[in-house]
């Protein structure tokens, strides 16, 4: 019998393997891997996808790389994969970076309690609304992030708006 916990596991696996396939999807000849980086919360995010070739346009680390598009199957995959690492309590992670090889092997790296380094500033009440969705113990709330979620709370309740976020 499977417990809840591996059940989470199990479709965390699969969603994880969904995403590694889509992302392998955009591995070309001569390609030698794929590194997605992903900031996300409830209805924003932003990526950065580098697919590291010789033919790369840029070189970071004596490795060369080109950049390109996050697809659409991408992006779906990536929010299934935040939905199924969520867990009761403690949360889900902010931002993530996946790594897929030209011999079909993949890992990530999720980040769960360090504040996500957008492009641009984002409006804290996006914290607010990602809380609602994927709720934190204040236990397992960083000080940073109580401290997001308490601007956010005050910009929503400036805008008159009576949404309440969940402690």
């Amino acid at each position: 019998m499977i417990n809840e916990n591996d059940a989470g596991l199990l479709v965390e696996s699969q969603t994880f393997n969904d995403l590694g396939r889509e992302l392998y999807k955009l591995l070309g000849p001569g390609d030698t891997q794929l590194e997605y980086s992903v900031n996300m919360l409830r209805g924003t995010g932003q990526s950065t996808t580098r697919v590291f070739t010789p033919q790369g346009d840029f070189e970071r680390g004596g490795e060369r790389f080109r950049s390109t598009g996050t697809s659409v199957p991408v992006l779906k995959a990536t929010r299934a994969l935040r939905q199924a690492c969520y867990r009761e309590g403690t949360g889900t992670w902010f931002s993530a970076t996946i790594t897929v090889t030209a011999q079909g092997a993949a890992n990530a790296e999720y980040n769960y309690d360090n504040e996500p380094n957008w492009d641009t500033p984002i409006d804290p009440a996006a914290y607010v609304e990602d809380q609602e969705f994927f709720p934190r113990d204040l236990s397992a709330q960083p000080q940073w992030l109580r401290q997001r979620l308490a601007e956010g709370q005050a910009r929503i309740e400036a805008s008159g708006n009576k949404r309440r976020r969940r402690l």
